[in-house]
């Protein structure tokens, strides 16, 4: 990497210093106004998204006053629950063999966790205060280099962590993605993957009282440079791929492509963008969940596919948010191309949705109701287990691991 990168001592003293709309100032001041690199990626990688044949569901759990985490055996349906502890705003990643849990608002750290030593922490990494007291992790990716990589919400950088180093010598530094910015000087960022060398980080343009100000993009960033990638050098500012619906929610794999290139991006349809060629196009267009009445923005909470690429599941709340229902939807025309509603009376804060061969898995939070259930979708309607499987504390979130 190079000194585009902000290093910054572990240790160092910082100045506290809020995001204000319009030129930042404080600790992170000195690393904003990089620009981007103007030239579109290569991908010489498949993307990490998820496994292709995972055996397990790595599950945090919280009732929002204390916070766990759980695991599932896709084969056998058992759940090992309260295997470590967790924040009542955990996202789980899973890297190389180990538990990475993303503590996200007002936490502010990632915690790696080993399933080999009884699920010990082997360590915990505070992100720095730089442009926001409350940073706000969303999501972390892993480049070939090993390095973590972590989008903020609250702050216009990527930060780097070494997670093989002491916690005090873990940070790497930070890589500026403030071009992307809107009026507030901040691009939201929220999700990331790693395509080899590029990574992709979602942002989504909201001003201070979260109103949407700009169309969300996936953006790219050089891991080797350390910088951040401007798409299109005859649009002036820095621009990334441009999603055709709003607030980008989970991305997946395209199973249809062997490269492992295209990505599907749940949003308020469910998109396809090929991240080498940079197209962006509709695989279940918003007018298709709209005609069901799931036409507002964050009705759309989580979706997978099957293994064709034919179908995907979907779980939405109702329009007036009074319960989640699961849908089925064709993709790219395949039937059926209006969406079928097979499962309701749920709740789910985050993305509790998982496909593993022809068994859907779904986390509730709902009282009476909590727990992950499961569901044959080999018939139709899919067959529903009697009973949901207790992760102890309700749900929050969950990935597939190998």
């Amino acid at each position: 990497m190079t000194d585009t990168i902000r290093w910054t001592p572990a240790l160092a003293p910082v100045v506290l210093a809020a995001c204000l709309p319009g030129a930042y100032t404080g600790p992170c001041a000195e690393a904003i106004g990089v620009d981007p690199i103007v030239e579109r990626p290569v991908l010489a990688a498949p993307c990490e998204v998820e496994p292709i044949a995972p055996t397990r569901l790595l599950v945090t759990t919280t009732d929002f006053a204390t916070g766990a985490v759980s695991l599932l055996d896709l084969g056998t349906g058992v759940a090992q629950t309260d295997v470590a502890t967790a924040t009542t705003d955990t996202i789980p990643a899973w890297h190389d063999g180990l538990a990475v849990l993303v503590h996200r608002f007002q936490y502010d750290y990632l915690e790696v966790v080993d399933p080999q030593r009884d699920w010990a922490t082997t360590g915990e990494y505070a992100l720095p205060v730089g442009c926001s007291e409350a940073p706000n992790p969303q999501s972390v990716a892993f480049g070939p280099d090993g390095l973590a990589y972590v989008p903020q919400l609250a702050s216009p950088e990527i930060v780097v962590l070494d997670p093989r180093a002491a916690p005090a010598e873990a940070l790497v530094g930070t890589i500026d993605i403030s071009a992307f910015g809107d009026t507030d000087g901040n691009p939201e960022a929220s999700l990331a993957i790693a395509c080899g060398d590029t990574l992709w980080v979602s942002v989504q343009h909201l001003d201070r009282s979260f109103t949407r100000v700009g169309d969300d993009e996936l953006i790219a960033i050089d891991l080797p440079r350390g910088r951040a990638m401007d798409l299109d050098a005859q649009t002036p500012g820095a621009q990334g791929l441009t999603s055709a619906g709003a607030w980008i929610r989970q991305i997946r794999r395209d199973p249809t492509d062997p490269a492992g290139h295209r990505v599907l991006v749940l949003s308020t349809g469910i998109e396809r963008f090929d991240l080498a060629t940079g197209d962006v196009a509709w695989a279940v267009a918003p007018e298709a969940f709209a005609a069901v009445g799931l036409d507002a923005m964050r009705l759309l909470q989580s979706f997978d596919v099957d293994a064709a690429g034919e179908l995907a599941y979907v779980a939405a709340y109702e329009a007036d948010f009074t319960q989640v229902k699961l849908w089925r939807v064709g993709l790219d025309g395949h039937d059926p191309t209006v969406p079928e509603s097979f499962a309701e009376g749920y709740d789910s804060v985050e993305r509790t949705l998982e496909l593993a061969g022809d068994r859907l898995w779904y986390g509730s939070t709902r009282a009476g109701a909590a727990g992950l259930w499961s569901f044959d979708v080999s018939v139709w309607p899919p067959v529903r287990s009697d009973a949901p499987v207790s992760t102890g504390l309700p749900p929050f979130s969950l990935v597939a691991i190998p």
